[in-house]
């Protein structure tokens, strides 16, 4: 690469306050490696999101002066909801690592950087660029997208926004100089790639969104620049709820590098506020302002858990209760308790929940939750690590909560559904696996929740969960009852308890914590 191509991609690197650099070796490392999962995972979220805009093309394409349906506005509106969300995370992440270009080629952090940021690049282009062809000459469908949408995090104009980074001469530009370095970076990091499947998989997608990117320029890269002259020139001054660009990635980046195990629910919060109240078959629902968890999900609360407590916990709650017992003698194991069934039925998993440690090395185990590694066994170092923590309790008998925990247990061990398919058991995404243990069937009464349509798919957000208990919250048939509300600000850096009625509101708030106003 040229010294030339060089400073044309530091000036045109975007700035930002946090400095993943100034970590020392082992932690950007570290970080490094999970931020290149993450990206991983965020483009996998993209193209499931461009997946479903394919099948749903003629949606997309309707000419204009077309009525839409509320379910097709409502299949629009979270499409893009979507694909934004995945958009904003991969950007934030480009920009948390530029800084590579001001290290010293020898640098090991230098190569790591470029993949980082080329990676996110070469992918945003791929999938903006084919994006945004669909919207030209539809201004219908443009003033739609460029609508606030308060549950997914999209500002209004954020669309123009989009089209501003994806057709637009300084990231093509990156582009082309970002590729031509590739191969050097390549040579660097020769045995990382050797040896990391994630790092393999970088290069290769590299290689692919390029080529897309390029292909799609050199196919109608005129007319995307000339269709959407008009919107890139229109004022973006205006006030942003959720910037876009800069402030995300300055925000993504601070919270990343300066909070990265720091949570606002402290352990004494945990301990004092949080345990003493809650019950085997409890609902948890949570957030972490800095894990950009389920992004392609909309609302507030991006993810849910089911506690179980302890071992000990279990048999207090289930183990005398007759209709429990009657349940478990009826069983094939013919068990005298709960705690004897799950122990004969699952008993390598019962010695890794009543015995073991999770994922992390915490214990004991109190929680059932799918997590990206998988539906995981963990302790509250890491389910209840977070910024946020509301806890629900379902209004059923022992007996049905404990059937609901006997079938967590059941589903433990599969992997997490990053394409949230409902109609799947074979993986299961967060939501998916609090709705299944206590969806209802013959044998239990369970808990009615409606799916919801997102992006053209059948999905239960955990924001959605706590919609729910609103609507229910003042109604004798309510399905659910509050439990406690562990609440925080972003700029406060504290969590606080706060009251059920802030409980009900909270699922009405913007998606990201930084637009708290």
């Amino acid at each position: 690469m040229s010294f030339l191509a060089l400073a044309l991609l530091l000036s045109a690197a975007p700035s930002g306050s946090a400095d993943v650099y100034a970590l020392s070796q082992p932690a950007f490392a570290e970080t490094a490696q999970r931020d290149l999962t993450q990206l991983q995972r965020y483009i996998g979220g993209m193209d499931a999101v461009m997946g479903r805009v394919r099948q749903n093309r003629a949606l997309f394409t309707f000419k204009q002066g077309v009525v839409l349906s509320p379910e097709q506005k409502q299949t629009l509106l979270s499409t893009w909801g979507s694909l934004f969300a995945y958009f904003s995370a991969t950007e934030g992440l480009r920009q948390k690592y530029w800084g590579f270009v001001k290290l010293a080629p020898t640098d090991g952090r230098h190569a790591w950087g470029f993949v980082l940021t080329h990676t996110a690049l070469t992918a945003l282009l791929a999938r903006g660029l084919e994006f945004t062809a669909l919207t030209l000459n539809n201004p219908q469908l443009e003033t739609l997208f460029d609508e606030a949408n308060d549950e997914y995090g999209v500002p209004k104009g954020a669309f123009m926004k989009f089209k501003l980074t994806s057709v637009h001469v300084a990231t093509s530009t990156q582009l082309m100089t970002g590729d031509s370095w590739a191969p050097a970076a390549k040579l660097v990091l020769k045995s990382a790639i050797a040896a990391d499947k994630t790092m393999a998989w970088a290069f290769r997608e590299m290689q692919k969104g390029s080529k897309a990117a390029k292909d799609a320029l050199l196919k109608q890269g005129l007319k995307l620049f000339a269709g959407n002259a008009a919107d890139l020139v229109k004022d973006s001054s205006a006030h942003a709820i959720f910037p876009v660009q800069k402030d995300f990635a300055e925000w993504a980046g601070d919270t990343r590098v300066a909070r990265i195990g720091k949570p606002l629910v402290t352990a004494d919060d945990i301990t004092r506020l949080v345990l003493p109240k809650l019950q085997p078959g409890d609902i948890i629902v949570t957030r972490q302002n800095w894990f950009l968890s389920n992004l392609g999900l909309p609302g507030f609360w991006p993810h849910a858990e089911l506690f179980v407590g302890t071992a000990k916990d279990l048999s207090q709650a289930f183990d005398l209760d007759p209709l429990v017992s009657a349940w478990t003698k009826a069983q094939k194991e013919q068990a005298a308790t709960f705690s004897e069934l799950l122990q004969k039925r699952y008993p390598a998993k019962w010695k890794a929940y009543a015995e073991g440690q999770d994922f992390q090395g915490h214990g004991p185990i109190r929680v059932i939750e799918s997590i990206s590694e998988g539906v995981s066994f963990t302790a509250v170092e890491h389910a209840f690590g977070v910024d946020y923590l509301g806890a629900m309790r379902p209004r059923r008998p022992q007996v049905e909560k404990a059937k609901a925990i006997e079938r967590a247990f059941h589903y433990q061990g599969r992997p997490y559904d990053f394409d949230f398919d409902f109609f799947s058991d074979a993986s299961l995404v967060c939501t998916e696996l609090v709705y299944k243990a206590y969806q209802p069937s013959a044998e239990l009464k369970g808990l009615s929740i409606e799916l919801v349509d997102v992006a053209g798919r059948r999905t239960l957000p955990a924001n959605e969960l706590v919609k729910r208990f609103d609507a229910e919250a003042e109604l004798p048939v309510r399905q659910l009852d509050f439990v406690l509300f562990l609440d925080a600000r972003e700029k406060d850096k504290k969590a606080f308890a706060n009251d059920e009625k802030a409980f009900r509101d909270s699922f009405r708030r913007l998606k990201w914590d930084i637009a708290q106003q």
